[in-house]
């Protein structure tokens, strides 16, 4: 079945990454109908003009911070007679077949309409290699759990990458293809910060109100690098935290006081592997604990924590 998409790629200062990833795309089996790029940073209009001609770019250069602005962006730019809407970072890299395998997945499902679905990435569930101890305490407080692609009262999105059959999930990560006509409340009341923290989480769950999200494990992508980047730094756990934190106040059915209790499994594990000053590092921690735990118990809206982020 023939199904025009797009892809949207928000990037900052990586011009290698994306002549790699553009290089990918156009050996899809199945071609976009346009790809939009939205880079802030440095304007790499010359890496996108050696593709000109060779794929439908339509690039836009902005001064606006932050991946949720760049992709408002890039959706007001679909052509909107676009079916679906591949969103993607810019560090990854498409097989041939894995749009295929997206839709393949889309048409395997006989009941329900899917709107969303979730390209396969690597597993980086760090806690699955950790050892039986780790695991237990990780499971303690919630930040290990089944089933896949559950989100907990705590927050919790459980991953889904380790499942080798289309599966139904409750989230999808920002690898992942909508359908256009779902992507007009992105970024809706979402506070302006450069590191946004769970978007794709608070972005998605919602939609699996709507309508069916589902996991394609054999729509492949690979990480460009093998190297992530560091996730434990005190800096992007306190942007984690506020984001988690927003996410959960969101919703009714969650619980303030489960994240929180969750937030401490996190912050031992970030201890456990920080590469700063140890101490600096627990005080830290404590410190983020301290204010999520003020603002619940004096019932204060989280944006004001996430306005502690706006540079």
């Amino acid at each position: 079945m023939h199904r025009d998409f797009a892809i949207l790629i928000p990037t900052r200062n990586r011009p290698e990454k994306v002549a790699k990833l553009l290089s990918s795309i156009r050996s899809l089996n199945r071609k976009p109908q346009q790809i939009i790029i939205v880079a802030s940073g440095e304007d790499i209009s010359t890496t996108i003009a050696k593709f000109s001609g060779l794929l439908p770019i339509s690039y836009r250069h902005t001064n606006s911070i932050g991946q949720i602005a760049q992709k408002k962006i890039g959706i007001s730019m679909i052509i909107p007679t676009t079916e679906w809407c591949l969103f993607l970072d810019d560090d990854l890299l498409l097989s041939p077949s894995a749009i295929d395998e997206a839709f393949d997945a889309v048409d395997s499902l006989t009941t329900g309409k899917v709107i969303g679905v979730g390209l396969s990435l690597p597993p980086t569930t760090r806690a699955n290699d950790s050892n039986l101890f780790l695991r237990g305490t990780a499971k303690f407080f919630g930040i290990r759990a089944n089933p896949p692609g559950k989100v907990f009262k705590s927050g919790h999105a459980s991953s889904y990458l380790q499942e080798n059959r289309v599966v139904e999930t409750q989230w999808l990560n920002g690898a992942s293809l909508w359908r256009l006509e779902f992507l007009d409340t992105y970024g809706t009341d979402f506070p302006s910060t450069s590191y946004a923290a769970c978007e794709d989480l608070i972005f998605s769950y919602p939609l699996s109100k709507l309508g069916k999200l589902i996991y394609a494990p054999n729509a492949k992508l690979q990480f460009q690098e093998s190297e992530l980047s560091d996730f434990d730094s005190l800096s992007l756990m306190e942007a984690a935290a506020y984001w988690r934190f927003y996410f959960v106040s969101m919703h009714k059915e969650l619980s303030a006081w489960s994240f929180a209790f969750s937030q401490v499994g996190r912050a031992l594990f970030a201890f456990k592997r920080a590469k700063e000053k140890k101490m600096q590092f627990a005080l830290g921690m404590i410190e983020i604990e301290s204010r999520i735990i003020i603002s619940i118990l004096q019932k204060k809206d989280p944006r004001y924590l996430l306005n502690r982020l706006v540079n």
